[in-house]
């Protein structure tokens, strides 16, 4: 396997990790301590994972000294 190939499986993982977290985070605040109701939850919780995927792969990209 080549750098390459090792740079896009992290970038991979680390979006996707990312959006996991952030969703399995933001849904449950916004059900229970904010008072959403749960589509909305969800959907805010689907809104801040892809916030998160968005900067995960901006900072990637950064990383390798993209532009």
């Amino acid at each position: 396997m080549s750098d390459s190939d090792e740079s896009a499986t992290a970038s991979l993982s680390s979006t996707i990790g990312a959006l996991v977290v952030t969703f399995l985070l933001v849904t449950p605040v916004a059900g229970t301590l904010l008072g959403f109701n749960w589509t909305q939850a969800v959907l805010l919780g689907g809104f801040a994972g892809s916030v998160a995927v968005a900067s995960a792969w901006l900072t990637a990209r950064r990383a390798d000294g993209g532009d």
